[in-house]
């Protein structure tokens, strides 16, 4: 990676500490700046005021859960792109359809695979990267 290249910061949003620290580990591996926060309140309080490049959501969280980050997130023009992966144990269809229709990039459920997570940040990554100039295509 070059020296003028950020790592992409990801914000990790989860209450568990053990799942937070997987999730930091498989980040950190794979080159990316996880930021951890244990919950809603505390990732309010990140969103906006730090350059992110994507967020890992949980949905239950003790003081604001992950359905009110999302649209808190949705919602500011600084952030209303930023991808959004949904990683939690609500697993239903309808959790999942609501997840997806409330505007996250993706929605993961517990248990998970470490290689899907990082697969999907990835995606999200490449998506969000400018298209390049025109004249660079020659």
């Amino acid at each position: 990676m070059a020296e003028s290249e950020q790592k992409p910061r990801i914000l990790i949003v989860e209450d568990h500490p053990i799942i937070a620290e997987l999730v930091e580990t498989r980040l950190r591996i794979e080159g990316m700046e996880p930021i951890k926060c244990a919950g809603g309140r505390e990732a309010l309080d990140i969103i906006g005021t730090r350059p992110l490049d994507a967020v890992i959501l949980d949905i239950m969280m003790p003081d604001v859960d992950g359905y009110e980050v999302l649209r808190y997130i949705r919602s500011q023009p600084g952030t209303r792109s930023l991808p959004v992966i949904f990683l939690t144990a609500r697993s239903t269809p309808a959790d999942i359809e609501k997840g997806l229709a409330m505007g996250a990039n993706y929605y993961i459920t517990k248990p998970f695979s470490g290689l899907d997570l990082v697969r999907k940040v990835r995606i999200c990554l490449e998506e969000r990267r400018p298209a390049p100039e025109p004249s660079a295509m020659r």
